[in-house]
Formats: C-alpha cells, structure tokens, sequence
C-alpha cells in the first residue's frame, strides 16, 4: 500500500495537537525529563492517529462520508483502502500504543503501584475514547459529545498527565495550561464539525456544530478562542510572550470560519492548528525558561 494512502488515513495536519498537549503539558511541570517527553509524545501521537483511523473507519462503514465531502479524502470510502486493511492498522496502533505506554510508564512511575492503576486506567480510556468516536452501536461523535471528549483528553488528561509524570503534583499552571489545550482543541473540532455540517446532516451525525446551527456554531468557535487566549494570559512570561505570535493565524483561521463554509474551512483548519502549536510552543518556552 503506498505511503501517500496511510498518510490520507493518518491525517497528519491534526498532529500538531498532540504534540502541542504533551508539550505544555511537560513545561507546567517545571522540569522535563527528555525520556519520558519523548515517550509521551509517541504514545500521544498514536492514540491521535488511532482515533483519525477510527474515524475513519467508522464514518466509512455508515456513508458518513459520500461524494459531497468538502474535507480531506477518507481512504475507506473512497475504496483506496479496504475495511480489512484499515481493521489491521488500527489492530497494529493499538498496539503500537499499548507498548508505548506500558515503556512510559516503566519510566516514569518505577514502582509506585497506584500512579500505575491510575494511568493505566487512564490509558485504557484514552484507547476507548478514540475508539468510540464513530464506532460501536452508539458512536458519541454522532450524538454531540465528541467536543466534551476532545476537551477531556487533549486537556486535563494529556496535559496534567504528562505533568504528574514529570513532577507528580498538581500545579496551577497545569490547569491553565490544560484549559488552553482543551479549549483550542475544541477549537480544531468545531471548525471541522462546522465544514462538514451538510454532509453530518444527511449521515444523521449530529454534532454540537450541527445542533447549535452555523450562526451560534460561529459564535462558539470565537468564544473557544476568547477563553483560550484568557487562560493563555495567565501562563505567560519572559519569553512566554512569544506565544502572542499565534493570535495572527489564529485570527485568520476564525475569520474565515466566520465568512466561509464548506471546503475553505481546511485551511482554517490549517491555521488554527498551526496557532495552536505557535502559542502553546510560546507558552511552554516561558514555563520552561522562567
């Protein structure tokens, strides 16, 4: 199978996020160790291509995704990869991750029995919940509740986690730094759900973009960045300041989320990712050097 096709299904424009989660999430603690970042970065990264994967597979199995998709191409329904061939990687990443996170956890926790059931616990949630966006007989991504999801595990749960396992203890610049991560987020989500509202409409996907309707759908989207940059304020200083340089395409990606619709809405998902990682990379340089 050619390279370019896994790459379709792995969506790697969405990765930023992950990395943007464990990052902050590793500087609110104070102290990096650079083994356990790079492990969580991986085991991270994993669990994110096993959730766009899923999606994948899911939307692919119910015609979520027919002719009249304005986003990126889903290799399933488009027939470049086969339901049996896309069940194998999501088995492989599966345990790709499992892997990855049993070394992380050796690494970090040593012998301290009850971080282990605790993150395991976590671990196994995380795996569910990338699972069970668009799969199973209730998929969650189809009854509005992926945006509360995404906050969960791209906030309190990437970043404080990773915190706990550099430095294990709850610090205030952990919840904020968890709140800036969860809320843009939502943010990448949002304008997704918002691009792809006619075809989720047809597909019986109901997402919170589609229960609230393009003009309140907007209106949150420039709220979740409002809050966003608010919590950002209380994590920046010294050289925290750079992650101002994100607002810009940030700003852009809500503008034409605002004044546009359909397939326009992949470079705005472009540009708030690419904020995202921008301010979040700022923010944690400050945490970092202060």
């Amino acid at each position: 199978m050619p390279l370019n096709i896994w790459l379709l299904a792995i969506r790697p424009k969405t990765l930023p996020l992950a990395v943007a989660s464990i990052v902050l999430g590793a500087a609110s603690a104070g102290t990096v160790n650079v083994g356990v970042l790079a492990l969580a970065l991986l085991t991270a990264l994993l669990l994110q291509i096993l959730s766009n994967l899923a999606n994948d597979y899911g939307d692919g199995l119910r015609g979520t995704d027919g002719h009249e998709r304005t986003g990126p191409v889903r290799v399933l329904a488009s027939g470049q990869v086969s339901v049996a061939q896309l069940r194998r990687a999501i088995v492989v990443v599966i345990l790709l991750a499992l892997t990855s996170g049993l070394a992380l956890l050796t690494l970090a926790l040593g012998h301290d029995l009850a971080a282990w059931l605790g993150f395991l616990l976590l671990g196994a949630l995380s795996v569910l919940a990338a699972l069970g966006y668009t799969l199973g007989r209730r998929p969650y991504g189809y009854s509005g509740l992926g945006d509360a999801a995404v906050f969960v595990f791209f906030g309190p749960v990437a970043v404080l986690g990773t915190g706990w396992l550099m430095r294990p203890e709850l610090a205030a610049a952990g919840i904020w730094a968890a709140l800036v991560a969860g809320l843009l987020s939502m943010a990448v989500l949002n304008i997704n759900n918002i691009r792809d509202m006619a075809g989720d409409a047809q597909a019986g996907k109901h997402t919170l973009a589609l229960r609230l309707g393009l003009p309140r759908a907007r209106a949150w989207q420039a709220g979740l960045l409002a809050l966003a940059v608010l919590a950002a304020e209380r994590l920046m200083t010294g050289w925290g300041y750079l992650a101002l340089l994100g607002l810009w395409p940030l700003a852009q990606g809500l503008w034409l989320v605002l004044t546009q619709q359909g397939g326009a809405l992949n470079r705005a998902l472009a540009l708030t990712a690419k904020g995202t990682l921008i301010l979040t990379a700022g923010l944690a340089l400050g945490l970092v050097t202060g």
